[in-house]
Parts: C-alpha cells; sequence; structure tokens
C-alpha cells in the first residue's frame, strides 16, 4: 500500500470525520483506494518444517467489499463478529471508488467530456483484484461481497484467474444479484441521473432515516442501529449515487456463472426475506446457476443483512475458512 501522497487522485483523502486508513491502493488507472487492514489477534503457528526453514505461513485473509453509496465502516459489526470466531484471520476492507475516502477515477483515466464516466461493475472488479494483489498476495483467501460488492466479486473472479485459484477457501455473496435490476430501478432513474451530472465533490444528505429503514432493512430493525449505522457513514456524494446506480441498473454477470460453477470453488449465498433491492429470487438464480453453491434466506431480515445480522454473515464467512484447500488448477478464463 502507498502512502496519502502517493496515492493523489479525485476526492482521495480522508472524509470528514473518517477513520485514518491503514493505507491506499493504487487502481490499474491510478485512482487510490482507502484500505483498512486488521491484523491477526493470534497469528498462525509455523509447522516444524517452517520453523526449522525460518518460514512464518501467512495468515487467511478475508476481504470484504461493501455496497453502493455505503463504505468500508459499514462492515464493523460484520468485522466485530468474526474476529471472535477466528482471531487468527487478516480482514481487509476498502472503500469502493468514488465512495467513501477513495478516488473516484485516477490520473490514467480519460479526462475530457468525451472521457465518459468510470462508473462500471466490470471498473469495480479490476479494483478488487488490485486490492488482493496488494493486500493479501499470499496464504488462503475468502472473498466476500455485499450488494454492488458482489456483483464487483463476480465480474473480478471472471478476468482474475487468481481470484479462484486453489488458495481461495470461498466466495460469499450478500444480497446481491448477476443482474437483471433495470425494471426494479426505473422509477428512481430521473433522479438518478440528475445526480450523476453533479460535481464529484458535491455531497447530499441521504434519504431520511425512515425511508431508509424501510427500503433497506427488515420490520423488526431497532431504528437507533439504522440512524447510527447512517450518522457512521456520513453525507454520500450525488455524482457517486447517480453515476453507480446506472452501473447497477446496466450490470449483467451472468455469463460469469458457468464459469465460477466450473472452477468448484466453495460459494455460500446470503439474502434477507424482505429483501426489496436484490430480492430472494436474484440469490436463488444464483445458488441454481452455481452448483456448489449454498443458498441460506435470512428471516425477518432486509437488505443491510450486514447491519442487522453481523452474526449470519461471519458464520458463513467461518464456514468457508475451515473449507480444506484445493489442489487442482483454476477454470480457465471464459
Amino acid at each position: 500500500m502507498t502512502t496519502p501522497e502517493e496515492g493523489a487522485g479525485e476526492v482521495a483523502g480522508p472524509r470528514p470525520g473518517a477513520r485514518e486508513p491503514d493505507g491506499w491502493v493504487l487502481a490499474d488507472d491510478g485512482a487510490a483506494l482507502a484500505a483498512w487492514v486488521h491484523e491477526p489477534a493470534r497469528p498462525p503457528q509455523p509447522r516444524w518444517r517452517d520453523r526449522v526453514r525460518g518460514r512464518t505461513p501467512a495468515p487467511p485473509t478475508v476481504v470484504l467489499v461493501h455496497g453502493w453509496t455505503l463504505a468500508a465502516v459499514v462492515w464493523d459489526r460484520v468485522l466485530a463478529e468474526l474476529v471472535q470466531r477466528r482471531p487468527d484471520v487478516r480482514v481487509v476492507r476498502y472503500d469502493q471508488r468514488g465512495h467513501g475516502s477513495s478516488a473516484a477515477r485516477g490520473p490514467l483515466s480519460p479526462l475530457g467530456p468525451r472521457a465518459g464516466s468510470v462508473a462500471s461493475i466490470r471498473r469495480l472488479g479490476d479494483d478488487l483484484a488490485s486490492v488482493v494483489d496488494t493486500c493479501a498476495p499470499e496464504g488462503p483467501l475468502v472473498l466476500v461481497g455485499h450488494s454492488m460488492g458482489g456483483m464487483a466479486l463476480l465480474s473480478a473472479s471472471a478476468r482474475a484467474p487468481g481470484l479462484l485459484d486453489a488458495r481461495t477457501r470461498g466466495l460469499l455473496l450478500v444480497s446481491t444479484s448477476a443482474g437483471g435490476l433495470s425494471a426494479t430501478g426505473r422509477p428512481l432513474a430521473p433522479l438518478m441521473s440528475a445526480l450523476a451530472r453533479l460535481p464529484q465533490d458535491l455531497l447530499v444528505p441521504r434519504a431520511p432515516r425512515l425511508l431508509a429503514q424501510r427500503a433497506n432493512y427488515g420490520p423488526g430493525v431497532d431504528p437507533r442501529l439504522v440512524g447510527d449505522t447512517m450518522r457512521a457513514m456520513g453525507r454520500v456524494s450525488g455524482r457517486t449515487t447517480g453515476e453507480w446506480f446506472a452501473a447497477l441498473m446496466a450490470h449483467d454477470e451472468s455469463a460469469v456463472l458457468p464459469h465460477l460453477a466450473a472452477s468448484g470453488v466453495p460459494v455460500s449465498v446470503l439474502v434477507g426475506d424482505h429483501d426489496r433491492l436484490t430480492p430472494p429470487a436474484h440469490a436463488r438464480a444464483l445458488a441454481e446457476a452455481v452448483p456448489q453453491a449454498r443458498l441460506r434466506v435470512v428471516e425477518g431480515t432486509g437488505h443491510m443483512m450486514i447491519v442487522e445480522r453481523p452474526a449470519a454473515v461471519a458464520d458463513a464467512v467461518a464456514a468457508l475458512l475451515e473449507q480444506p484447500a484445493r489442489d487442482r488448477p483454476s477454470a480457465p478464463a471464459p
């Protein structure tokens, strides 16, 4: 990881009130992505052969990828649950580009009126590959994506073969979809188009708490939890909101699913039965397309499962960490 001075880019730098990143990952276009790394409280002990040779085994690493208009801080409750279960793991979180403290584009991105937006799920998949290369280059690996983060994970798995190699213990897809969201989002399209034309550094308030609670959470959620989560994330860039909404509506990773199925990598799919943004039908379609996938529908839970039911997410991650190493090559890229 680089220092903040080395990681210059549009809208890079800690946002007001945010925790200072542990470092910055440079994406392939030079965008600086803010990253946080939780080191294990109990590092793995080397086997006697490794001790003789002076080798220290790399701990297992879990990479957490957040969703649309969110930030790495949204994983706090999952992190707390996970390190209780597995104090031997490293946990990497980062702000996706244009979100939180991360830059929206890098100095190598095309500029000018014809350059267009860099907002695409493919772009996020490339960023995820950069984060893994920088922050988790060795050791057992589990990748976890929530909502747009799950879409980034699917996209990355198709073009970064190393993400599906023998060291990857599994993928966890939470409240996400392989595509087909345009009909659900059509009523919001005019507003999102207007937001996408705003300056990148213009922050806008989030939706009122009651509206956010109804759209994103299950019926029994504590309103204080909703409010605390919104305050922790702060305001969000209007342009980020609009541009990445368009990316969500356009994305289609269905062609990736046969590749993921052929890889044999264990996959878990989690969804809440009250998820209005990526309904359970999308999770079922994912699980049906990947024979080794295990689907769990969590009752009384909405789209923000990582906040509402962090224990369920941590349990799924811990189960994937227990998967044995696979000694076969990854599936060829499609």
